[in-house]
């Protein structure tokens, strides 16, 4: 198939507005389960989808084309590439943050009655199969298109499979022993930890490398994919507008 062994950015465009529908259904979803099953994993599940929506959205913007793809086009785009893939490390972090604030909250908490979960079961399971694929699919986009920003909105999907999986696997124990209410939060909570560190990680190294990440004229300027002296060079010049994508 040549949408999956040849890949362009429309295709990685394409997929992205995929994925911006899968999440923001899923967040509902997810969101309303909780409030009738009371499952932790069901609020952790929708709240990732909000976090991961605003990641697909940040790679629509990324791959848009707004014309035929010209050369001068193309440069353009690959300017957006650095900015895009800074954004969804700080959107890695936010979503570490939510998902391991809501785990730690139902620790303290304690367990909680819950009703019928079997259409949790049924969403679920079919949640692995859909975050799964898009995983896989954004995993070989980033590759192909040597994108780094489209690789980390991957993992985001993945960790969408993660809590999938472990919302289903976990409704299936807790429902036949009670006792084992915490596995929902303590999976939550080594997901949350691990999106919060791989977001840290990436904007240290995005710093140590000389990468003004909290300058707004860098986000507002930045050539992007330049060199480092380009880069903070525009960040100090307001006037120059080269860069503005």
């Amino acid at each position: 198939m040549r949408f999956w062994s040849e890949p362009t950015g429309k295709d990685a465009f394409t997929l992205s507005w995929i994925s911006c529908f899968i999440t923001l259904a899923a967040a509902i979803v997810g969101l309303t389960f909780y409030n009738t099953a009371g499952s932790q994993l069901c609020l952790v599940f929708g709240l990732e989808n909000c976090v991961d929506l605003f990641s697909s959205v940040v790679v629509v913007w990324r791959f848009f084309i707004p014309g035929d793809l010209t050369p001068e086009l193309a440069e353009h785009l690959e300017k957006r590439e650095e900015r895009a893939s800074m954004a969804i490390s700080f959107i890695l972090v936010l979503l570490g943050v939510f998902v391991m604030g809501g785990a730690l909250d139902a620790l303290l908490n304690g367990s909680e009655d819950e009703t019928d979960m079997s259409l949790v079961l049924a969403i679920s399971f079919i949640s692995i199969f859909v975050f799964g694929l898009m995983t896989a699919f954004k995993f070989q986009y980033s590759k192909k298109l040597d994108s780094p920003s489209l690789h980390k909105d991957g993992l985001c999907s993945l960790l969408g499979t993660i809590l999938s999986t472990a919302l289903f696997v976990n409704t299936l124990i807790i429902e036949s022993f009670p006792a084992t209410w915490y596995l929902d939060p303590v999976v939550s909570l080594l997901c949350g930890l691990a999106a919060a560190v791989l977001g840290i990680q990436a904007i240290y190294l995005a710093k140590k490398s000389g990468l003004p990440v909290f300058s707004a004229q860098w986000w507002m300027l930045s050539q992007g994919s330049g060199t480092k002296e380009t880069e903070l060079e525009d960040t100090k010049n307001p006037n120059s507008l080269s860069g503005v994508v």
